[in-house]
């Protein structure tokens, strides 16, 4: 019978001469070449709601709890605005996906905003979509920033 792998057992990590680090090119490689080779331009979108149902099952109570998770793995330095009438802007600082990448054209740093969306609708229990405005690999920007809107869910009684 094949399980699905959940992330507890995703996480745990024996290599003991190697340790529990990669080189950020294998993620890379993966990511950004090879799916986009088998899966051409739907790529994106899979790895945003990739990203979307890993953050929601990752089960934060708080924001906080989601910074500490992205800097513990290296995502990226992570900061939020205020949020102000649902909405908030999200930029990653040094984004695992493309820091240091020559621009591409395109956003491509998908993966990281359905984390954050996913993570988000989960602490804030609203329906949250996030959108990718600027890219420090794909576009040449300073930061990944995310417009992120948060829509309250209706209640079907």
């Amino acid at each position: 019978m094949n399980n699905p792998i959940s992330i507890a057992n995703a996480l745990k990590i024996n290599r003991p001469q190697l340790g529990d680090q990669v080189g950020l090119g294998l993620y890379r490689l993966l990511r950004l070449v090879a799916l986009e080779d088998i899966m051409g331009a739907g790529a994106s979108s899979i790895s945003y709601y990739a990203g979307k149902k890993l953050g929601k099952e990752l089960s934060f109570d708080s924001i906080e709890q989601l910074l500490e998770f992205c800097k513990d793995i290296n995502i990226g330095q992570i900061s939020l605005s205020e949020i102000v009438d649902n909405k908030v802007h999200v930029d990653v600082h040094e984004c695992a996906t493309c820091a240091g990448m020559e621009p591409v054209g395109r956003p491509i740093c998908h993966f990281e905003g359905g984390i954050i969306a996913g993570a988000l609708e989960g602490i804030t229990k609203t329906k949250v979509q996030a959108k990718e405005v600027t890219c420090i690999g794909g576009l040449g920007d300073e930061t990944c920033g995310f417009d992120i809107v948060m829509t309250p869910i209706e209640n079907k009684t």
